[in-house]
């Protein structure tokens, strides 16, 4: 990679962050704006203050260059949990070479949960392993298409930081989906001791509690989405809340900190099933979850690619672009957890 296209991807790997490096190529008088620093990089590859066709032909690989860097430093990060404190408390990550062996080690009478992912759906395959064992997570390609927002970049409308923030949403959003898919399915088959139902109620949420707490011999957590988790304070009497939790609530809606249960509650994040406005996560649910269990396992391999889909793939005369890496995910259950369904 030569030093404009390093520059770059650097710039856009520290925005992406919230770092304020901006590297020395942009002028003093720009140097304090990250945005306008990689905008005059740019433009140093194109040797033209803007991008046309004929730029974006001559130079389109030196582009794909920059968007495979980007995404091989940033979707790690975000699957590490960079910003996520569900994924920093749940997720067992792997960033592993392309091709090369991952290896999890597992404890007796772990289940595991993967996903066969083909679409929107639920069900998963699961098996369990007697005794102590090393297992692999199944890796597969995942992709997002560049189409309208290639235009767009095309016309100047958006940047690239713009049109790679987008990408690295829509494949996080991808490997989200195969995660909430296993998460889901490994409730299935809990037995009926460790599933609750109905209004929400203190006493009942805390005998699940103590059910798994004793089942699994540690401190337990609650994990559920904004919504789900609001239930909480429910059952709560308000003159034995204390002021810091009854600020908690007023500000966020719901009481990570201070359950009133003697333990801590860790928010999912929520999102839309793919080319709708309903929400993928129950807002009904929640989990109770053994404390120090990363539970989700997740390999990256990477080796991002992106290739230009031209005229001869498109039939017309539209651009488009697509983008691939290359992710597994795998839930792996080393004691029972309790899930309570608030109706």
């Amino acid at each position: 990679m030569n030093k404009n296209l390093y520059e770059i991807a650097s710039l856009m790997k520290d925005a992406s962050v919230g770092t304020d490096r901006v590297a020395m190529f942009a002028g003093k008088e720009v140097a304090q704006y990250t945005d306008q620093a990689i905008r005059e990089a740019f433009f140093n590859i194109l040797g033209e203050d803007k991008l046309t066709h004929a730029g974006w032909r001559n130079h389109k690989n030196e582009i794909f260059t920059i968007m495979e860097e980007v995404l091989n430093t940033n979707l790690p990060l975000v699957l590490e949990g960079a910003n996520s404190p569900f994924y920093r408390e749940f997720v067992d990550f792997r960033n592993v070479g392309l091709g090369d062996k991952n290896e999890f080690i597992v404890e007796d009478q772990s289940v595991i949960y993967a996903p066969s992912f083909a679409g929107n759906l639920w069900s998963t395959d699961r098996k369990k392993l007697p005794g102590k064992k090393s297992f692999t997570v199944d890796t597969e390609w995942i992709y997002v298409h560049l189409y309208d927002d290639l235009e767009r970049f095309l016309k100047g409308i958006v940047t690239l930081p713009e049109m790679m923030a987008k990408m690295q949403q829509a494949l996080t959003r991808a490997i989200d989906d195969r995660i909430a898919t296993a998460f889901a399915s490994a409730s299935t088959y809990l037995p009926s001791e460790f599933v609750e139902t109905g209004s929400y109620d203190k006493k009942t949420m805390s005998q699940l509690i103590e059910r798994v707490e004793l089942v699994s011999g540690t401190s337990v957590v609650l994990a559920g989405t904004r919504t789900a988790l609001s239930n909480i304070q429910t059952g709560e009497n308000s003159a034995w809340v204390a002021e810091s939790a009854k600020q908690e609530l007023a500000t966020t809606g719901m009481v990570l900190d201070l359950t009133g249960l003697g333990v801590k509650a860790v928010q999912i994040p929520q999102s839309f099933i793919r080319g709708t406005y309903q929400f993928k996560v129950p807002n009904d649910e929640i989990f109770v979850l053994p404390n120090n269990d990363k539970f989700i396992k997740v390999v990256y391999e990477g080796d991002t690619r992106a290739r230009e889909l031209g005229y001869q793939d498109t039939i017309d005369q539209t651009l488009d672009a697509q983008i691939q890496t290359k992710v597994g995910v795998a839930c792996v259950f080393s004691t029972l957890h309790g899930k309570y369904t608030i109706k």
